[in-house]
C-alpha cells in the first residue's frame, strides 16, 4: 500500500462528500463475507451471500472495480473497503493468485500501463505502405458513402417536419425517433443518433416547442455542415468528423510534441450518454499557458476509468490536444501530481466579458458544446426562486445547481465576491468548484 494512502486521504479518493460518508459505515470487517488482497491488490465481497457484490482496490495506479449497479466509481464499497485497509488490515487474508473474475481486470490494467518500447516498429516495404494507405482509403471512402445517405434521408425527415410542423411530433411514441436513430448508427452518426434519441425527453417539457425547435435546428446546421464538409476549413472539418465519431486514433495523437503545463483539475462531470455507457469530463486550468483543457473519458457497462482525478489537485503534465477550429478536448501524454503551489489567473472578470468570450469561440465552433468558464470575482445570491451570480457591474446569470450546493455556494461567499468555475452549455452555467481567499474548494 502506498505509505501516503491514510485513513483521511483515501475519504478524498471519493467522487463526491456523500460517497465519502457512506463508505463509513462499509468499513467495518462484520459487514464483508470475505477479506483478502496480496502485494498488488485487496478485495472482498458482501450482500447477499448467494449474489454478493465483489470489489477491489488495486494499488498500482488506484484503480476501483465493483459489481455493485453504481456507475460512478469509486463507489461507497470501494472506498470503504480501504478505509477498513487502512485501519485494520490484519483481517485481511493473504493470497498470492486473486480469483478469476479479478485476475482478468488486473491483466488488463497492467497491459494498458506497459509504455510502448522506444524501439522503432518493423518496417514495412513500400508495397505494404502503398496497400495499406490504400485500405485506408477505401475504409475512409466507404464510410463518408455511408455518412452522405444517412444525412441525405436525416434531410428529407427534416424538412417534412418542418412543412408538416412540429405539432406532428405529439403523441409519438418512442419507437418513432428510435427507428431513425437506429437508421443514423447504421450509418456511422451515431452523434445525430444520439440526438435523436433525446428529443423525446425535450418534449416532455412545459416549453418543449422551442426546446425541439432550437435542438432540430441544430441538428440541421450540423447536416449542412456536413454537406459542404470538403469546402470548411480543415480544422472545422476535424470538428465535424469528430462529432461523427470519426477520431484520430490515440497513437497518432500522442505522437505529437505537447503543451507541457501544471494543469488543475478545477472540474469533473458524469454523465449517462446510454444505457450502458458513462461519460467522464475532467476540466484542467494550465497555470502558465491559460489554457483550459478537457478530459472525455467513457466507461461501459459499469468498467471504471483507467485513472481517477481528486479535484483541486495538481498535474504536472504534457497535453496533446486534438484538432478543433477552438481546441478544448485534449490527451495527458504524460503527468505526474504536483506539490507546488498553484495561481489561478486569467478568469475573467464580469459576465461582459465572459460574453463576449464565448461569443468568439462559437464563432470559431459552432457546435461548441460546454464552454469553459472561470470568473475571477463574482457574487452568488439567491433570489426570489433561484441562484444567480451577480458581477461587479450588477448584471445576473441564472445558474443550475442542486438546492444544496447553491446555498453552500453562497455561504462560502458570504456576500463577497469569489472564484467561481463551472461550464456554460449556451443556455445554463453549472458552477462545479470556487475559490476562496486563494483557496480552492470543489462544489
Amino acid at each position: 500500500m502506498p505509505q501516503e494512502l491514510t485513513y483521511d486521504h483515501v475519504l478524498t479518493l471519493a467522487p463526491d462528500p456523500g460517497t465519502a460518508q457512506r463508505a463509513k459505515s462499509v468499513a467495518h470487517a462484520q459487514r464483508w463475507l470475505t477479506l483478502e488482497g496480496n502485494g498488488r491488490a485487496i478485495w472482498g465481497s458482501l450482500g447477499n451471500p448467494d449474489d454478493p457484490y465483489r470489489t477491489a482496490v488495486d494499488f498500482e495506479g488506484m484503480g476501483f472495480r465493483c459489481s455493485c449497479p453504481v456507475r460512478r466509481l469509486p463507489c461507497k464499497h470501494g472506498i470503504g473497503l480501504l478505509l477498513l485497509f487502512t485501519k485494520a488490515n490484519h483481517v485481511f487474508q493473504l493470497q498470492e493468485q486473486p480469483p478469476d473474475w479479478l485476475a482478468d481486470w488486473l491483466k488488463k490494467r497492467s497491459e494498458k500501463s506497459v509504455k510502448p518500447s522506444n524501439d522503432a516498429p518493423p518496417s514495412r516495404s513500400p508495397e505494404a505502405e502503398a496497400a495499406l494507405a490504400e485500405q485506408r482509403q477505401q475504409n475512409r471512402e466507404k464510410r463518408m458513402t455511408q455518412m452522405a445517405a444517412g444525412l441525405a434521408e436525416l434531410e428529407s425527415w427534416l424538412l417534412d417536419l418542418f412543412r408538416q410542423g412540429l405539432a406532428t411530433l405529439e403523441g409519438q411514441a418512442s419507437g418513432y425517433f428510435n427507428d431513425l436513430a437506429a437508421r443514423m448508427v447504421d450509418a456511422k452518426l451515431g452523434t445525430l443518433a444520439r440526438r435523436i434519441r433525446q428529443l423525446p425527453a425535450l418534449m416532455a417539457e412545459a416549453d418543449w416547442h422551442e426546446k425541439i425547435l432550437a435542438e432540430i435546428g441544430d441538428i440541421y446546421l450540423l447536416l449542412r455542415a456536413f454537406q459542404r464538409l470538403d469546402t470548411l476549413p480543415e480544422p472545422l472539418q476535424d470538428d465535424l468528423l469528430s462529432l461523427a465519431g470519426v477520431n484520430l486514433k490515440k497513437e497518432t495523437l500522442l505522437a505529437q510534441t505537447g503543451i507541457p503545463d501544471n494543469w488543475l483539475v478545477a472540474g469533473q462531470t458524469f454523465e449517462e450518454e446510454d444505457a450502458n455507457l458513462l461519460a467522464r469530463r475532467v476540466w484542467l486550468l494550465g497555470e502558465k499557458t491559460g489554457e483550459t483543457a478537457l478530459l472525455l473519458d467513457f466507461s461501459w457497462g459499469g468498467a471504471g476509468f483507467e485513472s481517477n482525478f481528486k479535484l483541486g489537485t495538481v498535474l504536472r503534465a504534457e497535453l496533446v490536444f486534438y484538432p478543433s477550429a477552438y481546441p478544448q478536448r485534449a490527451l495527458l501524454k504524460q503527468f505526474e501530481l504536483s506539490n507546488e503551489p498553484f495561481s489561478l489567473r486569467n478568469g475573467y472578470p464580469s459576465l461582459a466579458a465572459f460574453a463576449d468570450a464565448y461569443a468568439n469561440a462559437l464563432g470559431e465552433n459552432p457546435w461548441l458544446g460546454r464552454f469553459s468558464v472561470f470568473f475571477e470575482a463574482i457574487v452568488p445570491v439567491f433570489h426570489q426562486k433561484g441562484f444567480l451570480l451577480v458581477d461587479c457591474n450588477k448584471k445576473q446569470l441564472p445558474i443550475e445547481v442542486p438546492e444544496a450546493a447553491g446555498w453552500r455556494l453562497v455561504a462560502l461567499s458570504c456576500g463577497r465576491p469569489i472564484g467561481v468555475f463551472g461550464t456554460w452549455d449556451g443556455g445554463a452555467f453549472t458552477p462545479l468548484s470556487v475559490v476562496v481567499d486563494g483557496l480552492f474548494q470543489p462544489l
